[in-house]
């Protein structure tokens, strides 16, 4: 299905996001690092109007790179740059869908828009912990210093994790995820500056249950069986701690939900496809 690209802006911020069809139910989705805005075109059907939001750092989305680390993302930017987007597709009630880093933004608009949130499906989600080891250490200055400095030697990012590896520091999964980002010299740069840009965008546990509960909002968490990156387990924590029973799914993936034989696992869980 054709699609139609838009750009809206706060300032020096840009937000890139693609249009799949026009229809009365809407579903809104935000991809995962280093991924596309595109990873959701198969869920263009008739009478439905798919929104694909490209990150900041991927696409045309436009983050200025001397606000890294003297200034990152506000919550407050990002939720004013959503609404936009929202009045300007004429959006009142929507889905709400996103993968891995995106469910990072998911989970920090969900409190402000508990009215007109139908249903609210993650996949592999970060941000369900602030304080794991890759949130938390974003938030320490000497943590980033390295990071930056590893940007600029990242033969030492393929020795270090190797060795995190053999101490049993760092999962061999996990080494693999981070020397396939280390080996080019543009994603890793692009997962630096996501990395620390986006460190102050922390999710409200209570803010999110109240407003499920509120609102009586559906939430899906699907986990794959197999992903060292993001684990199921870390699923059902968070689960635990907004009190909701019976949201998390396994199938049978890694971290790679978006090949064609993955989606083929996932797409008749999601909400809006139980009457497709």
């Amino acid at each position: 299905m054709k699609s139609i690209g838009k750009i809206v802006r706060q300032n020096a911020l840009q937000l890139e996001y693609f249009v799949f069809g026009q229809g009365d139910e809407t579903i809104i989705c935000f991809h995962g690092h280093g991924r596309s805005a595109f990873d959701f075109e198969f869920l263009a059907q008739e009478n439905r109007k798919v929104i694909s939001i490209h990150l900041f750092f991927h696409g045309q989305s436009f983050f200025p790179e001397n606000r890294v680390e003297k200034e990152p993302l506000k919550q407050s930017e990002f939720i004013h740059l959503f609404k936009e987007i929202l009045i300007t597709e004429n959006v009142n009630k929507f889905h709400l869908f996103a993968f891995s880093q995106g469910g990072r933004f998911s989970l920090c608009l969900t409190p402000f828009f508990g009215t007109q949130i139908e249903t609210l499906t993650l996949i592999a989600p970060d941000g369900m912990d602030n304080y794991s080891f890759y949130n938390w250490s974003s938030r320490q200055r000497l943590a980033r210093k390295l990071f930056t400095y590893l940007e600029q030697h990242p033969k030492k990012v393929h020795r270090y994790s190797t060795l995190a590896t053999k101490l049993h520091l760092m999962r061999p999964k996990v080494k693999e995820f981070v020397h396939e980002f280390a080996s080019n010299p543009t994603t890793f740069k692009k997962a630096s500056c996501t990395w620390r840009a986006f460190r102050l965008l922390l999710p409200d546990n209570l803010a999110i249950e109240k407003t499920l509960k509120e609102h009586h909002i559906p939430l899906l968490i699907i986990m794959g069986k197999f992903d060292q990156v993001i684990r199921p387990k870390q699923a059902y924590r968070f689960a635990k701690k907004l009190g909701i029973s019976n949201c998390v799914i396994e199938i049978e993936n890694g971290h790679n939900f978006f090949k064609k034989s993955a989606i083929t696992r996932f797409e008749k869980l999601l909400p809006f496809n139980q009457n497709v």
